[in-house]
């Protein structure tokens, strides 16, 4: 599940449980919602109630990374508390381009539930085509390992238009 909050000119997003590519295009969509109100230049995110978080989840992470380093030039923060996800961030290359905190940010701030996206085969393709290609363009070792799969999505994309 995920939960928000937009405060000022700062989303708060909250991931809980498992997060998996069924729930990104929901996320892609507030994302790009959010990302074109130039007033909102930061964003935190708290993973402390996440239990796992799949490929797609991380681009999605990466997704916020790439555009508040583009548009506002700095780190966004991530709280985790889950050493197997904090972990899985570092593998990623996360803790070079994401400020990494390992502790709960304790804010009582009244958020909401990011209703779920029934989206089609080609729209979650997609989403989850964007998705890697923002976790793989963090660094070398993520183009290597995600590329291969960025190639079949795009091929079976491209092959059913």
């Amino acid at each position: 599940m995920i939960r928000f909050a937009k405060i000022n000119n700062t989303l708060i997003l909250r991931l809980l449980g498992e997060m998996r590519f069924t729930e990104c295009t929901a996320l892609s969509e507030l994302l790009d919602d959010i990302f074109s109100d130039p007033d909102v230049s930061n964003v935190l995110i708290d993973l402390t109630g996440a239990s796992a978080i799949d490929s797609t989840g991380l681009g999605m992470l990466a997704k916020i990374s790439n555009h508040i380093n583009s548009h506002y030039h700095h780190k966004t923060p991530i709280f985790s508390t889950n050493p197997d996800i904090n972990r899985t961030l570092e593998s990623m290359g996360f803790d070079r381009v994401f400020i990494l905190l390992r502790h709960d940010p304790s804010l009582p701030i009244p958020d909401q539930e990011l209703p779920s996206c029934v989206a089609d085969d080609t729209t979650t393709a997609q989403v989850i085509l964007d998705a890697h290609k923002n976790l793989a363009e963090l660094n070398e070792k993520n183009w290597r390992e995600f590329s291969p799969i960025i190639s079949a999505i795009e091929a079976d994309l491209f092959s059913s238009k």
